[in-house]
């Protein structure tokens, strides 16, 4: 028995490892792991695999494999000049047979930047899209000058456009007496602008100009939501529940709204028509209080 294996051997037992242990550890068949401890190095399948079948066995049982390699070299078989040329001889034939080897990086390599240049073009036409939608507001028509204010992270207001209310058309009757038409008249409604004016926690405040009472409309965009509706904060609720996907409620109320919504980003909120912005509302519940705005008089 060599030094070098009554070492390893020694550090097996100590630790009360057998060899079928070091086996399941290592995956070295035990018939060499017995030749390494008895110091016939013949047994094993070249210098290469000793080299590396010990280096395992003293990783297995705690010693420090470089240190057993460096100690014991005069122990370990030498390796043959045949075993290198029939190494080097492997090699290039290995690398004969595969002429592809080398390039199979570069089509690895093509195919992951071509799907990342598709996912690239979806990514710009969905946003390319979605900048170009528009919400379609009550009345089909739009106002560009029209402005609603809607909450920000600050105490400050911010604006967007909002819907203007369709002018009714005036009815005129032709005068039976002198069989004239009188000119026609045109009456202007007056046009609902809401706007932000504080948030504190999940109390969002706003006011409302242009209309005598407060309309509200909610529809359920997506999931559920509870929702509880009354004519101020603390007040009972004029209306409450919980609407499902598709659902709409339409309340109608005073000079004054409160509005609580357990879930604001899935709701679609309008008052008087206008569309309220609720994705920004991230606490669940929010609340929300309108107040009409009197008109200043000159």
């Amino acid at each position: 028995m060599s030094e070098l294996g009554q070492v390893l051997q020694r550090a097996r037992e100590e630790k009360g490892i057998t060899l079928d242990d070091i086996q399941r550890i290592t995956k070295i068949q035990r018939r060499y792991l017995e030749a390494i401890e008895r110091g016939h190095f013949h047994v094993l399948p070249g210098h290469f695999y000793a080299r590396a079948f010990i280096k395992s066995y003293a990783e297995a049982v705690g010693l420090d494999p470089n240190h057993i390699l460096t100690h014991f070299q005069s122990d370990l078989p030498a390796q043959p000049p045949t075993e290198q040329v029939e190494r080097l001889r492997r090699r290039r034939v290995a690398s004969a047979n595969n002429p592809l080897q080398a390039g199979r990086w570069v089509t690895k390599t093509l195919l992951v930047l071509f799907i990342a240049l598709i996912i690239g073009v979806i990514y710009f036409a969905v946003v390319n899209n979605n900048g170009q939608l528009t919400q379609p507001m009550p009345g089909g028509t739009v106002n560009p000058g029209a402005e609603i204010v809607t909450p920000g992270t600050g105490g400050g207001a911010a604006t967007s456009p909002i819907a203007q209310q369709p002018k009714p058309p005036s009815i005129t009757t032709p005068n039976t007496e002198t069989g004239t038409t009188p000119p026609e008249t045109v009456t202007e409604t007056p046009q609902a602008t809401i706007t932000f004016e504080s948030q504190q926690g999940s109390m969002y405040s706003y006011s409302l100009q242009g209309g005598e009472k407060i309309t509200v409309y909610l529809k359920i965009k997506d999931e559920t939501s509870w929702f509880g509706i009354s004519e101020g904060k603390g007040k009972k609720y004029v209306e409450q529940g919980t609407l499902k996907k598709d659902q709409e409620k339409t309340i109608e109320l005073g000079k004054s709204a409160y509005i609580r919504l357990g879930k604001p980003t899935v709701v679609e909120l309008k008052v008087n028509g206008v569309l309220v912005d609720t994705s920004k509302m991230k606490s669940m519940p929010s609340n929300i209080t309108m107040k009409v705005k009197e008109a200043v008089t000159q």
